[in-house]
């Protein structure tokens, strides 16, 4: 009986450390993600092709420096 309960032990264990992996790997990729998003003022004008970056866009992404157009382009490559 004591066997069955230290096995039952082991795979709580194993169980808790598997689950706590698996929140420190979500942590982590979140901490990326927010890494990644821009921050500070928006820019006036796109970093790529110098065309105008439409106020309602400054707006509404935080820390933009580049167009639509030119954003993206950039999303496609870095996928490929």
């Amino acid at each position: 009986m004591r066997e069955f309960e230290s096995i039952q032990g082991d795979n709580l264990e194993e169980s808790d450390m598997a689950q706590l992996l698996s929140v420190t790997a979500n942590a982590d990729a979140v901490a990326r993600v927010r890494a990644a998003i821009p921050k500070g003022p928006s820019l006036s004008h796109c970093n790529e092709c110098g065309e105008e970056i439409p106020v309602a866009r400054q707006k509404a992404v935080a820390g933009c420096t580049m167009c639509i157009d030119c954003q993206q382009y950039a999303e496609r490559m870095k996928r490929a």
